[in-house]
C-alpha cells in the first residue's frame, strides 16, 4: 500500500489469513490499525514500513523474517523467525528494542540518532555504550560513522562476538552535535590494544570501507584487520574517482603492510563508491519493495560489482 490514509474503522474489516509481504509506504496509519494488521497477517514474513508516522510498534510474530522500517519506536517483544533487522533511512530516528529475537543476523545500518537496545546491551550513535550480554547471532552488521574509529568497532565486535560481515558508510551530512563533541581518532593500536589481539576471536570475513581516502587515521585502522583478522576474505576500500590511479593504490598497499596479511587468502579490492541519490550514504537504496527484504545480506548487493 502507498500514499493512502488508513482509517481504524476500515482496518478493523481487514483478515489477511495467507498474507506474507506487507508494505506500508506514505500510508497514514494510527498505532492501534497497524498493531491490528500485523496482529491478522498471522503467517506475514515481511514486513516494510516507510513514513508511515506512527510513534511506537510493537512486535509479536511467530512467522517474521525480516523488518524494514524508516523511523520511529519499534519494540521486538517476541520473533522467533526474525533474521534481517533494517534502518531504511539514514537520516531518521530509529529505537529499537529487541526483548526476544534470538535468530537475527542481519542489522544495519543505524543512523546517527537511533538506538538499538538488544536485552541488556546498548547501541547508540553506532556504539555498543554497554553490553553486559553477548549477542551471537549476529553476522552481518552495517554502521554510520563520521570517521574511523577503531575502539567503536572492536567494542561492536566485543557485543556481536559471531561477526562476519562489517560494512562502514560515511555521514555525507554530519549532524552539528557530533561535530561538536567527536574528537577525530588516531587509531593507534599495536600497544593499545595488544591485549584485545591476544583475547579478541576476530571472526570477519568480510569489511567494507566507504568514502576511504587513505588518510593516517584510516591506514592505521585498515591495518588492524590486514594484520590480525586471520579469517578474512575479502577488504574492500571504496575511494573517490580523483585518487582511482596506480599511484594512491600502490601506496595504500605499501602502507597497510598487505603482504604481512594474517589471512594469507584474503583480498583487497580499491573501487570507487556508489552514491545513493535518495539517501545519500545509504546502502539500500535498491529495496524498492517488500520483497527485497528476502534477500540474506542487503548490504551485499551494493557492492555486487565485487
Amino acid at each position: 500500500m502507498s500514499g493512502c490514509h488508513l482509517l481504524d474503522e476500515t482496518v478493523e474489516t481487514f483478515q489477511f489469513p495467507q498474507l506474507r509481504q506487507l508494505s506500508l509506504d506514505r500510508v497514514r496509519i494510527s498505532e492501534v490499525a497497524l498493531h491490528g494488521i500485523i496482529s491478522r497477517c498471522p503467517v506475514l514474513e515481511y514486513l516494510l514500513l516507510n513514513s508511515t508516522g506512527f510513534r511506537c510498534l510493537r512486535i509479536n510474530s511467530p512467522s517474521l523474517k525480516s523488518v524494514a522500517i524508516s523511523s520511529g519506536e519499534l519494540i521486538i517483544e517476541d520473533a522467533p523467525l526474525l533474521q534481517r533487522l533494517l534502518q531504511l533511512q539514514p537520516c531518521g530516528v530509529l529505537n529499537v528494542s529487541v526483548i526476544s529475537a534470538p535468530k537475527v543476523e542481519t542489522l544495519g545500518c543505524l543512523g546517527y540518532d537511533s538506538t538499538l537496545l538488544f536485552g541488556t546491551s546498548v547501541i547508540q550513535k553506532s556504539c555498543a555504550v554497554s553490553f553486559t550480554t553477548v549477542v551471537s547471532s549476529v553476522k552481518i552488521l552495517a554502521i554510520r560513522l563520521d570517521s574511523l574509529n577503531l575502539d567503536m568497532v572492536i567494542n561492536l565486535m566485543r557485543c556481536f562476538p559471531c561477526l562476519e560481515k562489517l560494512y562502514i558508510l560515511p555521514y555525507w551530512k554530519v549532524p552539528r552535535n557530533f561535530l561538536s563533541g567527536n574528537i577525530r581518532c588516531n587509531n593507534l593500536w599495536r600497544r593499545k590494544h595488544r591485549d584485545v589481539i591476544r583475547c579478541l576471536d576476530i571472526r570477519l570475513k568480510k569489511v567494507v570501507l566507504k568514502n576511504y581516502r587513505g588518510i593516517k587515521s584510516q591506514v592505521n585502522f585498515a591495518s588492524f584487520f590486514v594484520l590480525n583478522a586471520k579469517m578474512l576474505e575479502l577488504l574492500r576500500f571504496e575511494i573517490s574517482e580523483y585518487n582511482d590511479n596506480e599511484v594512491f593504490i600502490a601506496e595504500q598497499h605499501r602502507l597497510l603492510q598487505l603482504e604481512k596479511r594474517a589471512s594469507r587468502g584474503a583480498q583487497f579490492y580499491f573501487t570507487t563508491g556508489r552514491r545513493c541519490h535518495r539517501y545519500p550514504g545509504c546502502y539500500l537504496n535498491h529495496i524498492k519493495h517488500v520483497n527485497d527484504l528476502s534477500i540474506t545480506d542487503p548490504f551485499e548487493l551494493a557492492c555486487s560489482d565485487v
